[in-house]
C-alpha cells in the first residue's frame, strides 16, 4: 500500500510507510527520507521487504544490544566461521557491555569514546580496531534502515597503536629444531612450515595428492578451520590469492619424502593419531609436544627442586620463548624470501597475501632493519675509485 509522500523545505524527500497500530487502533507510521524520488523509492522498497522478513518493526525503544544482535543475525550470519565469530565476539564481548543499554537513536560520539577508552586502558590494541570497524558497520546499516541518520563511530580516532614487531625464528631457535629429540611427523611439519610459509590451516588440509614429489611442488588449494573443536575442510583458502604452488627446497625434500613414504598411510599429511583431519585437541596437543621437544632441547624441562617443606617437587621449567608458534615459522619463511633477494611479487605470491601491502610491511621492516647492509652498499659504490672528479 502506498504511502504519504511529500518534498521538504530542506530538498529531501519522506515518506510514511505504515508499520502497525498504536494502542488506540489508529495506524502507526516510520518514517524513510531520502534526497531524490527514486532514491526514496528504493529505501522505501527495501524497507518493507525488511519489515515483512521482522527484522526491526517498531524502533522507537530499539537499544544498540538490540540492533547489534539483529544486524548479526541478519547481515553476517552467511560469512565465514572465523570471521562471524570475530563480529560476534566485538559485539558480545564489547560493544553491548559498553554501550547496549543505550538507545539506538540516542547513541552518541561521547559514549563510543567512552567505550574506546576503556580498551585502550586494557591494552587491547588489535580489539580497539576491530571493535570499531564492527560499530561502523552496524550504525552504517542501521542509517541504510533509517533508524538513525548518522554514524557517530565515523569521526572516532583511534590512540596511535604501535604494533609489537613480528620477529623470525633466531639462529639458535633454528638450532633446536635440529638437536630437538622430535619424531619424524614432527620433524617434517617443522621444516614443512619453515621451508614452505603456509599458514597451519593449509599444512592440516594438506593431502598426500596436493604433493608432486617428483616436480618438488606444493598445490595449496584448501584450508582448515575450527569450528568449536570439530575441524572443517575448506575448499579454497583464506582469500583467491591463497590458490598457490609453492617450490620444496632441497632443504625439505629428502626429509618429507622419507616421511611421506614411512610414516603415515593417512590421504592427509598431517592427520591426527587416528589418521583423519586433526581436531583442534589433537593440533594443540600435537603443538605441545613438539613445543616440550624444544624446550627439553634447550635445557628446560621437568626439574626437581626441594621445597621449603623438605620433599622433593617437581616443576615444569620453560627456557624458550613462549611465541613459538606455527605463524613465527611463517614470518621465518617471509624473511626468508627477503634475504633470497625474492622479489616483493613473487613473494606475496608464495605467501598467499590478498593484498601487496601484507608483503611490502613485511619487506619494509626488515629493509628498517638492514640499514647496515645498506649503508655498506652506499660505501662500496661511493668508494674514491668509482667517483671521477670533473675536471
Amino acid at each position: 500500500m502506498p504511502g504519504k509522500r511529500k518534498k521538504r523545505a530542506d530538498g529531501r524527500y519522506i515518506e510514511q510507510v505504515q508499520i502497525g497500530f498504536k494502542e488506540n487502533g489508529k495506524p502507526k507510521y516510520k518514517s524513510i527520507y531520502a534526497n531524490s524520488g527514486p532514491e526514496l523509492d528504493k529505501k522505501v522498497a527495501a524497507f518493507r521487504l525488511e519489515l515483512e522478513r521482522g527484522v526491526i518493526i517498531n524502533d522507537e525503544g530499539l537499544t544498540v544490544k538490540k540492533w547489534a544482535e539483529s544486524w548479526l543475525e541478519t547481515y553476517k550470519i552467511g560469512k565465514e566461521y572465523k570471521t562471524y565469530q570475530m563480529y560476534e565476539n566485538a559485539v558480545k564481548t564489547h560493544i553491548i557491555p559498553a554501550i547496549g543499554v543505550i538507545k539506538l537513536r540516542d547513541l552518541k560520539a561521547y559514549h563510543v569514546q567512552g567505550m574506546i577508552n576503556n580498551l585502550v586502558s586494557k591494552g587491547l590494541t588489535r580489539t580497539l580496531e576491530i571493535v570499531k570497524t564492527t560499530l561502523g558497520q552496524i550504525l552504517e546499516q542501521a542509517i541504510k534502515n533509517d533508524y538513525i541518520y548518522k554514524n557517530v563511530a565515523k569521526d572516532i580516532e583511534l590512540p596511535k597503536i604501535h604494533k609489537p614487531l613480528k620477529r623470525a625464528l633466531t639462529a639458535d631457535e633454528k638450532r633446536l629444531i635440529e638437536i630437538a629429540d622430535l619424531d619424524i611427523k614432527c620433524r617434517t611439519f617443522l621444516y614443512f612450515l619453515l621451508h614452505t610459509g603456509v599458514r597451519r590451516g593449509e599444512a592440516l588440509a594438506l593431502t598426500k595428492k596436493d604433493i608432486d614429489m617428483r616436480a618438488r611442488k606444493v598445490y595449496i588449494d584448501k584450508s582448515l578451520v575450527f569450528k568449536g573443536n570439530q575441524p572443517e575442510i575448506k575448499p579454497s583458502p583464506k582469500s583467491d590469492a591463497g590458490f598457490r604452488t609453492i617450490p620444496i627446497p632441497d632443504a625439505l625434500h629428502s626429509l618429507l619424502e622419507t616421511y611421506l613414504l614411512t610414516a603415515t598411510d593417512s590421504i592427509y599429511v598431517f592427520p591426527s593419531a587416528k589418521s583423519k583431519v586433526m581436531s583442534e585437541t589433537a593440533f594443540r596437543r600435537f603443538w605441545e609436544k613438539i613445543y616440550d621437544c624444544l624446550n627439553r632441547a634447550a635445557g628446560g624441562g621437568v626439574k626437581r627442586i626441594k621445597g621449603e617443606d623438605g620433599k622433593t617437587h617437581y616443576v615444569k621449567a620453560i627456557v624458550i620463548a613462549d611465541d613459538i608458534t606455527p605463524h613465527l615459522f611463517r614470518h621465518t619463511y617471509a624473511t626468508m624470501l627477503y634475504y633470497s633477494v625474492v622479489d616483493i611479487k613473487t613473494a606475496q605470491y608464495l605467501l598467499g597475501h590478498s593484498s601487496i601491502q601484507m608483503t611490502m610491511e613485511i619487506y619494509t621492516h626488515l629493509d628498517a632493519e638492514n640499514n647496515t647492509a645498506a649503508m655498506d652498499k652506499i660505501n662500496a659504490f661511493l668508494k674514491p675509485e668509482k667517483v671521477k672528479l670533473a675536471d
